[in-house]
C-alpha cells in the first residue's frame, strides 16, 4: 500500500497589474520577524546629558594636575615633542581610582614626572551630573608645554 500524505499549502496570491492596493496587501500580511534578545548580550548604552560640559572639566581636571606638573629639562631638550598620556578613572567627587598610561613616552623621567603630578594632584575636580564612574574616564596629556 502507498500511504500518501496532504500538505496544506496555501494558493499563491497574485496581485493585478496596475493594483497596489493588492501589493500593500500582501506586503502587511508578511509576519515581521524579530530575532530573539539574549539578555546577557543587553549593552547599557551610556547616558548622554544634556548640558554636560566634558571639554570643560577635561580642562579644569588638566589645569588641576598641571600645576604640580614639571617636565625634566633634558628630555624636553633632547624631545621636544615628547608626550605620555594617563587614562583616569574617578568616582562622583572626583577621587582618583585607578589609571593608566596607554602609550608612554619613552622617557622614564618624563613618565614618572607625569605621574608625580597626578599623584600630587591627589583628586580631581567633581564630574559633572550625568558622570558614569564605571565607564568615563578623563584623558590627560603631559608634553612640554603641560607646565603652569
Amino acid at each position: 500500500m502507498l500511504w500518501m500524505t496532504l500538505i496544506g499549502v496555501s494558493a499563491p496570491v497574485f496581485a493585478n497589474e496596475g493594483d497596489e492596493s493588492g501589493v500593500k496587501d500582501m506586503l502587511n500580511d508578511i509576519p515581521e520577524i524579530v530575532a530573539p534578545v539574549d539578555p546577557a548580550e543587553e549593552v547599557e548604552e551610556p547616558k548622554v546629558v544634556e548640558g554636560m560640559d566634558l571639554d570643560g572639566y577635561y580642562g579644569e581636571c588638566r589645569a588641576a594636575v598641571y600645576r604640580y606638573f614639571k617636565a625634566p629639562k633634558s628630555v624636553v631638550k633632547q624631545q621636544p615633542d615628547v608626550e605620555v598620556t594617563f587614562v583616569v578613572k574617578v568616582d562622583a567627587e572626583g577621587n582618583i581610582l585607578g589609571l593608566s598610561a596607554p602609550q608612554r613616552s619613552g622617557y622614564k623621567s618624563f613618565d614618572q614626572a607625569a605621574l608625580k603630578a597626578l599623584n600630587k594632584a591627589g583628586r580631581l575636580p567633581a564630574p559633572p551630573a550625568g558622570w558614569n564612574a564605571s565607564m568615563d574616564k578623563v584623558l590627560i596629556p603631559f608634553n612640554a608645554e603641560s607646565v603652569r
